[in-house]
């Protein structure tokens, strides 16, 4: 059996995608092998194979999915383009390997509105290890992670800079080497990524606007707060769960950084599913929530199951009857 993790293919812009496969990476058994996300059907046809399908899909649809000698374990899914359902041979793909566990409530509901089986999952960089001791040292920096292409707004910048009394270190979340094959690049921004979350550990506040900086940050247990120009983006959803989400304009009228503790308890909660996922699902040689017959994924699977029923149901009936007809064709595709 071949294991493998996923990262961004030739598009490389986010190291936060390198990350969502190096927490993958981190479950399998030694000797793991990355894989081209945009371009999964390359792998080999050949040998038996399981991959963890975590992650942000996807750039291009043209090489997707895997072949069926691979066995994709569906767990913390963000789908960013609904397009890539329109494909019934992709619906009947998900409908195969489900339940699917989506890290966000936009992509549950695209799934269920298809029929496809599902359930949220949370993200699976909350799984991250801690680098070093996470002592939030308050002499420590204090690091602003946001990317170049989306800096934080100068104001924004400078406010914070006053409430906290000296300069945060600006760290950019772009990859600094997209050059080499996909193996090439794995090893580069593995190493990078390493590096950052060692950072993270060590400094007395991370502040962020980033995703997979805020929910690692908080899986291995460091200080952060995440702040962003629009905190009811549904993307967030799966951070607002364990912490406050700080708007820039709230920071422009704040006396300070304070918020409410982080929900650990619910934190600890998904992460530990999570683990146990990936780690039942290789004992099983499938998806855990498909074919373990323990009850906790028995009643996931019921559960989804009778999901999908019912909200697709309702998205057919309410375009039957004119209701948010527009919405449902720009998700779901015309004539729907």
């Amino acid at each position: 059996m071949n294991y493998y993790y996923q990262v961004e293919g030739l598009l490389r812009n986010n190291i936060g995608d390198v990350l969502q496969g190096m927490v993958a990476k981190d479950l399998l058994p030694e000797g793991a092998k990355v894989a081209d996300r945009e371009a999964l059907a390359d792998l080999a046809s050949n040998e038996k194979g399981m991959l963890i399908a975590n992650g942000w899909y996807m750039h291009s649809f043209k090489k997707f999915p895997a072949p069926d000698n691979i066995t994709p374990v569906y767990a913390a899914v963000h789908i960013a383009n609904s397009a890539l359902l329109a494909d019934a041979g992709v619906r009947e793909h998900f409908r195969k390997h489900a339940p699917i566990g989506c890290r966000d409530t936009k992509t549950l509901r695209l799934l269920l509105g298809w029929g496809i089986p599902a359930y949220y999952s949370s993200c699976l960089t909350i799984t991250a290890k801690a680098r070093g001791p996470v002592t939030h040292n308050p002499d420590g920096d204090v690091l602003l992670v946001d990317n170049v292409d989306h800096p934080v707004p100068d104001a924004v910048f400078n406010k914070l800079e006053e409430l906290l009394g000296k300069k945060p270190v600006r760290i950019s979340h772009d990859p600094p080497d997209t050059s080499g094959d996909i193996e090439s690049y794995a090893k580069v921004s593995e190493k990078h990524m390493d590096h950052l979350l060692s950072l993270y550990c060590k400094a007395s506040m991370v502040l962020t606007t980033k995703i997979h900086c805020a929910l690692p940050g908080l899986g291995m247990g460091a200080n952060v707060k995440l702040i962003h120009p629009n905190p009811s983006d549904p993307r967030l959803a799966t951070v607002a769960e364990f912490i406050d989400i700080i708007s820039y304009k709230e920071i422009l009228e704040r006396k300070d950084l304070n918020t409410s503790p982080v929900n650990k308890e619910a934190l600890e909660k998904r992460r530990q599913f999570l683990l146990e996922l990936v780690a039942d699902s290789i004992k099983e040689g499938a998806n855990a929530v498909q074919a373990s017959g323990k009850m906790k994924y028995r009643l996931i699977r019921m559960k989804a199951a009778l999901m999908a029923k019912l909200y697709r149901m309702s998205v057919v009936l309410s375009y039957r009857v004119g209701f948010a007809k527009d919405k449902i064709e720009r998700v779901y595709g015309a004539g729907f």
